[in-house]
């Protein structure tokens, strides 16, 4: 009952970004594409794409467009039938704390146009690092055990050093 669940566990706060009016139920083409609406550098973030009710071949395009650059999340995809595709992408560490990105869309086919820009909150990742030790209290001479962790706001662990 739940095996599709998991499919996309990374997209929980969903900025459904991308849904044209649907003028009618069945027979039109429909556009989604999924992006968490709040991104975080340095980090593996997930864009989905769904194509539902194509009656002709389309191209795609994707992008994330701000002051450190563009980053393609599909490029020059060319689809003839229906399609749900997710793609990983990673955005470098900037120097400003919050950034707002402009996620743009162009889908294009023979007799359909579709275009639009949406703006996503890109934070840099921050880490928080908990250090350990093996026992509250130490006599003088006795070696200290201790371990560190990194893990991000989410208790997510790091790879850090």
């Amino acid at each position: 009952m739940w095996k599709g669940r998991h499919a996309l566990p990374c997209l929980v706060p969903v900025l459904l970004a991308l849904l044209p009016a649907v003028t009618s139920l069945h027979g039109e083409p429909q556009y989604m594409v999924l992006v968490p609406s709040q991104l975080h550098t340095e980090t593996p973030e997930q864009s989905c794409l769904h194509l539902h009710h194509l009656n002709e071949t389309v191209t795609v395009r994707a992008s994330l467009q701000s002051s450190w650059g563009n980053k393609s999340l599909f490029n020059d995809l060319v689809v003839d039938k229906d399609l749900f595709h997710c793609v990983s992408f990673t955005i470098p560490r900037f120097l400003p704390s919050d950034l707002v990105a402009v996620l743009s869309v162009h889908i294009k086919g023979p007799t359909h146009e579709f275009k639009k820009k949406k703006a996503v909150l890109v934070k840099n990742r921050e880490s928080i690092i908990f250090v350990q030790t093996d026992k509250p209290m130490y006599k003088p001479g006795q070696s200290v055990k201790f371990r560190v962790v990194s893990v991000d706001k989410k208790l997510r662990l790091l790879d850090e050093l």
